[in-house]
């Protein structure tokens, strides 16, 4: 009886190496013969998982049914269909199956993590809080889920916790330029235009390691650059990005702005007029009208 065991023991560590390298036509196959030597639940779960993974849903809706039917109490069923239904749009139904796998196991992660992206599209941000920080009492690396957390605390207004919940993120990844850029909106969102600046230029320092250009970045601080008077650097911020991405309409928009104010009007026209062109932006049509107005006078038509 123990070899029995120990072989079983040994064909299921062979299949789980098999769906950890995404082999699953093989472990498919060879989950179906162990099925028909072994009663074990725990296989038929290991096969609707592998047809998750496929993206064969109904066919693993229907194997973790089946779990169910036999083992009321099988967490991970209910937690992997909860994931099937959050993926397909039915919110309700996987709010079900995340909710009675917690309830059957208050370590169900990945369930936690469901429920608050479910309460985060709904706009149950308090609800959001509670189901991430759960999450993170166990996998507290996971930086995508400190970012919901920022996010959601953000939305209650709790901007303590959110600079906390991002601070956490850089702390586990230092060289993230996304998590200092979500830094920056923050602090920019509350009216801390220094500490945005800051948190953006060490985006940009991040940035020189990494790659590659996230253009953003460089707008967001050339606007507070130019909003703050400082135009030549504004000028200089857009200059570079202009090297590394020629088209981006938003760098153009900004640097012809500060070459007008720098009193190189006709320069700073054609930059406009170019950023028009590539994106047929309103505000650049806008700000083109404003232009003519003040050189020719109010249109009338």
């Amino acid at each position: 009886m123990e070899t029995g065991e120990d072989k079983k023991k040994y064909e299921i560590e062979l299949l789980e190496s098999l769906i950890e390298n995404s082999l699953y036509e093989e472990a498919l196959s060879y989950l179906t013969r162990a099925i028909t030597r072994y009663d074990d639940i725990s296989l038929k779960y290991l096969k609707g998982k592998v047809y998750y993974l496929m993206g064969k849903f109904d066919d693993s809706i229907t194997e973790l049914s089946s779990v169910i039917a036999e083992d009321s109490d099988y967490w991970e069923a209910y937690e992997l269909l909860g994931e099937i239904y959050r993926i397909r749009n039915q919110t309700e139904i996987a709010e079900n199956y995340y909710f009675k796998s917690t309830s059957l196991n208050t370590r169900a992660t990945q369930s936690w993590l469901g429920r608050g992206k479910l309460a985060m599209a709904r706009g149950e941000y308090q609800v959001a809080v509670l189901s991430f920080e759960t999450y993170l009492r166990t996998k507290r690396e996971d930086i995508l889920v400190w970012r919901l957390l920022g996010k959601s605390y953000k939305e209650l207004e709790n901007f303590v916790s959110a600079t906390d919940a991002y601070n956490e993120a850089i702390e586990l990844e230092p060289t993230n330029q996304d998590l200092y850029e979500e830094l920056g909106d923050l602090y920019h969102f509350m009216g801390h235009y220094d500490i945005a600046k800051e948190k953006y230029l060490q985006a940009l320092q991040v940035e020189e390691k990494t790659r590659p250009v996230n253009a953003s970045i460089y707008n967001k601080l050339s606007k507070l650059y130019l909003a703050e008077g400082n135009i030549q650097k504004a000028f200089n911020l857009c200059n570079e990005l202009l090297t590394l991405s020629k088209e981006n309409d938003e760098a153009l928009f900004i640097s012809g702005q500060a070459l007008i104010k720098m009193g190189q009007k006709y320069e700073g026209t054609v930059r406009v007029k170019k950023a028009y062109k590539i994106s047929n932006n309103q505000e650049y049509k806008d700000y083109l009208n404003k232009l003519d107005e003040e050189l020719y006078g109010p249109k009338y038509v």
